[in-house]
């Protein structure tokens, strides 16, 4: 898994200048190629518990400064194609966009990456940023090993029916 640049054609680019960036990838190795669609379901849809319990601990934290807690990522689609989604949201401290993007780049390999753009609005987004991202950049990368892994299972199970 490496920390790259996003592609050229990637919809994120529409999103840009922001004040943090990052953008992971991972190549997976399979006969089916993963969707977008249900790249973002494992993504957002299927996370681990260690990760649930620390937005837990997060939205106790963030909810007396009048954050929004109850919105799902899933619920804030802002674009896609037919190799992208990007979802965002805007808050009184910072406004974040999320690409998903996977595109096959040969036979049986397809690379996925996760970029995270975020433009802070005050202080409080500066301030709510740096205490986050250590533990953003540990999450995307489980994140993207979690994909890896579901989805190596995902089409054996197609293989075998």
């Amino acid at each position: 898994m490496k920390q790259q640049e996003t592609n050229p054609d990637s919809l994120i680019e529409n999103y840009l200048p922001a004040d943090y960036y990052d953008s992971f990838s991972k190549e997976l190795h399979n006969k089916n190629a993963i969707s977008t669609d249900e790249f973002a379901d494992i993504v957002f849809n299927q996370l681990p518990s260690w990760i649930i319990r620390l937005l837990k601990v997060r939205n106790c934290i963030i909810k007396p400064f009048g954050l929004n807690t109850n919105r799902r990522i899933t619920d804030m689609e802002c674009e896609r194609n037919q190799h992208e989604i990007i979802f965002g949201m805007s808050d009184k401290h910072l406004t974040f966009y999320v690409s998903l993007w996977c595109k096959v780049s040969e036979a049986n390999s397809q690379t996925l990456r996760i970029t995270t753009i975020v433009k802070y609005h005050n202080r409080l987004g500066k301030l709510y940023f740096f205490v986050v991202r250590p533990f953003h950049k540990v999450i995307i990368r489980s994140l993207l090993e979690r994909v890896e892994k579901r989805y190596k299972l995902i089409s054996l199970e197609r293989e075998a029916s």
